[in-house]
């Protein structure tokens, strides 16, 4: 197996996807500095600036599940495609507004909810896609890098995006990002083959998701992928949304140092990316995960007592390290171990739960960081990681094999518990 991080370039049609994910990427990032901090400036409120980070990812609660249909159902490039075009569409709503000068911080988190339900209904068709892409030993790189070009576009975006919102304002800005999509959706349909699921689903709506539901928790390795998933979601991820409050009210900064710390964060997750793809093929998954929920946690913990923006400048790294080693050992567990036919739900159920479980926890941190203080609400959310993912560690039977490949059924009790069955020859 190559521990090369960039292995999955050789293939023409990884190379393009890439090349323009990244440009979509870093004008996402473009435009969630310049909406995040014009809320953090005018209302000073965690939830409130909160709320921006919480549009663009809640809406995979709900509207991913209905993309897994569409991805087990449909060509899956021809989905993804759809749906980045409608997100070109409502973010070009969004830059009119902002246009004719509406500032209400409601108002355009509906716009980015809009748009951010698009992209959640298409993300289940890519992710199942990206497992046909590539060869099975080259997919954590894979995933890889969309890690690199998600946080390629958080680095390069908020200096960008400030660089934008002086030079021509804000709704040019987020206009900007309304390009990106449609390069994107160009580049996807330029994709030579089509990406049609084996045995596509029949049945009503409800059985469908009904069956993608079953086969995620029948699935050992996409159930307990998902369970960590959703606590990270919950006591972890929320420190990204909440940025902007954070470099305003715990240390007078602006656009700058939340830019600052968007792009320090960026840095550690490329380099956390890097360093597990080179490091998965020796390291069992269980092992790897175990170790970096334990740095990600040491890392909110330094990062919500930094005495200095420098500190938190380097607990950031740490922390976006981590959190990326996180996504990039799971994600690849929970896609290798989906049936093909019913991928695009078993992935859509992770995303709707890693969206949902976000939402709460950036809320209920966010609730924290107004009523007392960003330092109290982070090290809230350490702690409780800590417990949480202590009892996840001793309640669910066989996690290890799990995530190690070393199980192939997973039999319910009638409490809905798993009780791991060895492979053959275990």
């Amino acid at each position: 197996m190559s521990t090369h991080p960039f292995v999955p370039l050789r293939h023409r049609a990884v190379r393009l996807l890439w090349g323009s994910a990244l440009v979509s990427d870093t004008g996402t990032w473009v435009q969630l500095l310049v909406v995040g901090t014009m809320v953090a400036g005018d209302t000073g409120s965690a939830v409130q600036t909160g709320l921006v980070a919480l549009a663009t990812f809640m809406p995979q609660g709900i509207a991913s599940p209905i993309g897994g249909i569409l991805a087990d159902r449909y060509d899956r490039r021809k989905v993804f495609a759809t749906a980045l075009m409608v997100q070109a569409l409502v973010t070009t709503g969004l830059a009119v507004a902002l246009g004719f000068g509406v500032r209400n911080p409601f108002v355009l988190t509906a716009f980015i909810l809009f748009a951010s339900a698009a992209g959640a209904t298409g993300a289940p068709a890519y992710s199942a896609m990206q497992p046909d892409l590539v060869p099975p030993e080259e997919l954590t790189a894979m995933v890889s890098l969309g890690v690199y070009s998600w946080n390629g576009g958080r680095i390069v975006g908020p200096m960008l995006g400030a660089a934008l919102a002086v030079a021509v304002g804000p709704a040019w800005t987020v206009g900007f990002n309304a390009a990106t999509f449609v390069v994107l959706a160009v580049a996807v349909s330029l994709l030579r083959r089509p990406f049609r699921p084996h045995g596509a689903p029949a049945g009503t709506v409800r059985s469908r998701l009904a069956d993608g539901w079953r086969t995620m928790r029948s699935t050992p390795g996409c159930a307990d992928g998902v369970k960590v998933l959703v606590l990270m979601n919950l006591f972890i991820i929320p420190f990204m949304g909440l940025i902007p409050i954070y470099a305003t009210a715990t240390f007078g900064g602006g656009a700058a140092l939340a830019g600052t710390f968007a792009t320090a964060q960026g840095i550690g997750a490329i380099i956390g990316g890097v360093v597990i793809t080179m490091l998965s093929p020796r390291i069992r998954p269980s092992s790897m995960v175990a170790g970096v929920v334990v740095a990600v946690t040491a890392g909110l913990a330094l990062y919500a007592a930094a005495p200095t923006a420098p500190v938190a400048v380097a607990a950031i790294v740490i922390l976006g390290s981590c959190v990326a080693g996180a996504f990039v050992s799971i994600t690849p567990v929970v896609q290798r171990h989906a049936p093909d036919a019913s991928r695009g739900r078993v992935m859509s159920i992770m995303q709707a739960s890693m969206g949902v479980s976000y939402g709460i926890g950036l809320l209920a941190i966010g609730t924290i960081g107004d009523l007392a203080s960003m330092r109290i609400g982070f090290g809230i959310g350490a702690v409780m990681m800590v417990v949480a993912f202590s009892a996840f560690v001793r309640i669910v039977a066989g996690w290890r094999a799990s995530f190690d490949g070393d199980v192939v059924v997973a039999e319910r009790d009638g409490l809905g518990s798993a009780r791991l069955s060895p492979a053959a020859g275990q």
